[in-house]
């Protein structure tokens, strides 16, 4: 899958970028802002955005949530926010899931494995 990770913390993105790569996946771009994050999402070819919620910028993970669903792009909140409003608003965004920091290896594989028979069809 094509892969966009949108984490404001730069070890924690490159850590997922580098299990993605492992598991086979191609890491389109990893972004920290929101805004960066929809410029990317905008040219299109992203099949899965990891996001965090509370991002640099003005945008949180959530806004950039909003504009993948409006791309067909399915998502995925990786987030240490445990805020229930803040997961509340994430949820209203329809993600795939919505994994707790630390990365869990075991949950996120699992994740993606929906994804990927999700988008083959299977």
């Amino acid at each position: 899958m094509r892969v966009l990770i949108v984490e404001d913390e730069y070890f924690v993105a490159t850590y997922v970028a580098d299990l993605m790569e492992d598991w086979g996946h191609k890491v389109m771009a990893m972004c920290a802002t929101g805004e960066d994050a929809i410029e990317h999402l905008k040219r299109g070819g992203v099949e899965l955005a990891i996001l965090d919620i509370k991002l640099k910028g003005d945008l949180t993970g959530v806004d950039v949530a909003e504009v993948a669903r409006t791309q067909g792009v399915t998502h995925v909140f990786l987030s240490g926010s445990g805020d229930p409003a803040t997961r509340s608003a994430a949820r209203a965004t329809d993600p795939l899931a919505f994994l707790q920091k630390p990365v869990n290896e075991r949950q996120l594989s699992a994740v993606l494995s929906e994804v990927a028979a999700e988008t083959l069809g299977t």
